[in-house]
């Protein structure tokens, strides 16, 4: 049976993981447009890593929130602002990393989330 790529790109799974990283429009496409009908080890390992960062940061951004505004104390929204600096910092240095693997079509793991990701997300 032939495969059917989408736009007639064939990569072995290199732009779905790389459109992964492009938040939720872009996982969506990776996912969808390029993984599904031509299924790869490529493709889902980045489309796994890309969740698991996304979903991470946004666990962490709106869980601090909560704590913060439970404490009600001005010195939390002092702690909270720098606090959430690094956060992004962070992000934005595993996702760069991330990125830079797919588009090098190597199997490289986030640092510190990666193995982490891959267990969780084993059905994608």
């Amino acid at each position: 049976m032939e495969r059917k790529y989408l736009f007639g790109i064939e990569d072995g799974g290199r732009t779905a993981g790389m459109v992964s990283y492009f938040f939720v429009i872009g996982w969506s496409i990776g996912y969808f447009g390029f993984h599904q009908p031509n299924k790869t080890s490529l493709s889902a390992f980045h489309l796994r890593q890309s969740l698991f960062l996304y979903l991470t940061f946004l666990t962490i951004w709106f869980g601090s929130s909560i704590i913060a505004n439970a404490m009600g104390q001005s010195s939390a929204m002092v702690s909270l602002f720098y606090f959430r600096i690094v956060l992004t910092v962070a992000f934005l240095a595993l996702w760069a990393t991330g990125l830079s693997a797919a588009s090098n079509s190597s199997e490289k793991g986030i640092p510190v989330l990666g193995q982490l990701a891959q267990s969780v997300f084993a059905f994608i």
